[in-house]
């Protein structure tokens, strides 16, 4: 009897050490790599942890005639837990490798239903005797035949099957070097194994006689070293895929500064004018751009965007934008009908409803005439010589992208020496502090009519620098376009 007590205590102080690893396992799973409760991993962690505790429970209630009705309690219990886990486990590993059922009525059949039958034969256990028997006299549980097959079938069925699925995924994949896979199949090759020799380490210790051979201890210690470099293997993998990631973003941001024309046209001298702009991005690529180019002989054409969103679905439809624009004005030289062609264009097979506000100009030399047109753009400040600095406060339809068969007008208005015109994006006026305070229309329309005799570089560098300094900590909300036009 002392002999038995010490191996039933050593037994159980393994289960509650096994128990103690799983919980720093969980705790680093939700405090260090950010998991919710409902991820695969946390949730295979809890099931195991639930598992060893059940089984501990068990352990001590058991042997009491008193407590037949918590004993049955504990052992569906662990068995529940049990079969969940190798569940979780199953298909957790088939989707790392792209090869879990999709279909719900495929899931419901692979999981759902020999799970639920299983649990109803449990629960009925105490009426029906087909998975455990309780002996009155003495209190403990005799496992049946349904216990010894089915459900051993059902966990064995979850964890082997997933090893082999591995295996042969590595095997017929090896010419690909998925070198995910393949350490994903070492990793569970080694939990095949650490298990069983876990268990055969438990018997050995405890002895063949003992009633705690179970395989719950073994799965648990195999799951820590599973777990531990599972998470290592992601973690690496997903910073391997960021660089990645980070490299074709970079390449895409060169992309599209390669796509914006000179910061000092060779038509500037030719049209009389000196125009400058630049584009900060809020991220790697942007949904702000603009654009100069020559029409014919007597006009130039220049044009600024800002496309719903940021980042590369922003950059995209920007793309897209600044090519069927550009496209309409090589067609048409009134900016109402460039506008209300690109809109119709831009509709077509818009499913993902991005649109961009926009201001599109063309500068006649001729007759020093700029025609232009709003499409629910923010409003340039016009600087007219001698007389200020205002905005020009006309908006001449919906923004582009938004809905087809929009008829855009097109308004005049007469240039000269001097004149300066100053375009920009929303980044500015709506750049915000961490007071949540806007820049506003009136902080930029007073530094420009304050730097007004200063260089084009020079006011942009200037309206660039207080922007910042005003957001100061705050992130950059959105992109910074502006571009300035001067009269010469």
């Amino acid at each position: 009897m002392v002999e038995q007590a010490v191996v039933d205590g050593l037994y159980r102080v393994l289960l509650i050490t096994g128990m103690g690893i799983i919980l720093i396992l969980l705790f680093n799973n939700f405090v260090f790599y950010k998991r919710k409760i409902k991820d695969s991993i946390s949730l295979m962690l809890i099931c195991a942890f639930l598992m060893c505790a059940f089984e501990v429970f068990w352990e001590y209630v058991e042997g009491h005639p008193n407590l037949i009705g918590v004993t049955y309690f504990a052992a569906i219990s662990y068995n529940t837990f049990f079969l969940l886990f190798a569940s979780i486990f199953n298909y957790f590993f088939l989707q790392l490798l792209n090869v879990a059922p999709k279909k719900k009525w495929a899931l419901i059949l692979l999981y759902g239903v020999p799970n639920l039958l299983y649990f109803i034969l449990d629960i009925t256990t105490p009426l029906t005797g087909l998975v455990f028997s309780a002996d009155a006299q003495t209190g403990f549980l005799t496992e049946e035949i349904l216990y010894t097959t089915i459900f051993y079938i059902l966990i064995f069925g979850y964890f082997l099957s997933a090893l082999f699925i591995s295996i042969y995924h590595a095997v017929r994949h090896r010419a690909e070097r998925d070198q995910f896979a393949k350490k994903l199949t070492f990793m569970l090759i080694g939990f095949s194994i650490i298990a069983p020799a876990f268990w055969l380490v438990q018997i050995v210790i405890l002895g063949a006689a003992s009633d705690y051979v179970g395989i719950s201890l073994a799965i648990a210690l195999a799951l820590v070293f599973l777990i531990s470099n599972l998470n290592t293997l992601l973690l690496v993998n997903s910073e391997a895929k960021m660089r990645s990631v980070e490299a074709d973003l970079r390449i895409a941001s060169k992309i599209q500064m390669d796509a914006l024309p000179s910061s000092n046209p060779d038509f500037n001298d030719k049209y009389t004018l000196t125009l400058r702009a630049i584009m900060d991005t809020a991220k790697e690529v942007g949904g702000d751009f603009y654009d100069y180019f020559e029409i014919n002989e007597q006009k130039v054409c220049f044009l600024m965007a800002d496309v719903s969103g940021k980042g590369t679905p922003a950059a995209l439809f920007m793309m897209n934008a600044k090519t069927v624009i550009k496209d309409h004005a090589s067609i048409y030289d009134d900016t109402g009908k460039i506008f209300t062609f690109s809109n119709n264009r831009l509709n077509e097979g818009n499913k993902a409803t991005m649109f961009a506000t926009a201001w599109i100009a063309i500068l006649n030399k001729e007759d020093m005439t700029i025609q232009y047109t709003n499409a629910g753009h923010t409003y340039p400040i016009l600087y007219k010589k001698g007389k200020g600095a205002e905005y020009m406060k006309k908006v001449d339809g919906l923004m582009l992208g938004v809905m087809a068969g929009i008829n855009y007008q097109s308004n005049i208005i007469k240039v000269e020496q001097g004149d300066r015109l100053f375009l920009y994006t929303d980044g500015i006026t709506e750049a915000h502090n961490i007071k949540d305070e806007l820049y506003g229309e009136a902080r930029l329309l007073k530094l420009f009519n304050e730097n007004i005799d200063k260089s084009d570089d020079e006011i942009i560098d200037i309206i660039l620098k207080d922007v910042k300094a005003f957001t100061g900590e705050a992130p950059q909300f959105d992109d910074i376009t502006m571009m300035i036009v001067t009269i010469k």
